[in-house]
């Protein structure tokens, strides 16, 4: 019989130490400290650490504790290690559509306040000049219109910063 144990590939070390990381970090954010993830994931404490430990060759984590701490934890830097590794980039959809969601409404508001912006300015032009009052309207206009630019481009860092997170 062939021994096949030397074929295994050894742990990554840097994954199990993402994962160490992601439970030490989230465990403020997500109440949970690391018994609580083992329980979690059907684990005793001894059982995780050891999976999670780079020189201990008889464990590792399985497909489904890894996709279900990946659920749990809603930490996916060690999904990412994974897809940088193999040079993939990983992608939120759900993220992107509701960001593509924010800049619809911000860009037909830009819109919008644009329009505000001519229709006042022309209606004030249509005596040949403009008043005081005039004056106050299309800049009170202007300056909403500036608040709806400045609010898409908010937006547009935000998603840039965001993405850039992803792609990691």
């Amino acid at each position: 019989m062939k021994d096949h144990t030397h074929n295994k590939e050894p742990k990554d070390s840097k994954l199990c130490r993402l994962i160490r990381k992601t439970i030490t970090i989230n465990r403020k954010e997500i109440g949970l400290e690391f018994a609580d993830v083992a329980f979690e994931l059907g684990l005793q404490v001894g059982t995780l650490e050891n999976k999670l430990k780079p020189s201990y060759a008889n464990g590792d984590l399985t497909l489904t504790e890894f996709m279900h701490f990946l659920e749990l934890t809603g930490d996916y830097e060690a999904l990412r290690y994974i897809a940088s590794k193999y040079d993939f980039t990983l992608v939120k959809n759900i993220q992107n559509r509701a960001e593509c969601k924010d800049i619809h409404r911000l860009v037909d508001n830009l819109a919008i306040e644009g329009s505000e912006v001519f229709r006042t300015t022309k209606k004030a032009m249509d005596n040949g000049y403009i008043d005081a009052d005039e004056n106050l309207s299309i800049t009170k206009e202007l300056r909403t219109l500036i608040t709806s630019a400045n609010e898409l481009l908010n937006e547009l860092k935000h998603q840039s910063e965001e993405s850039k997170k992803w792609q990691h």
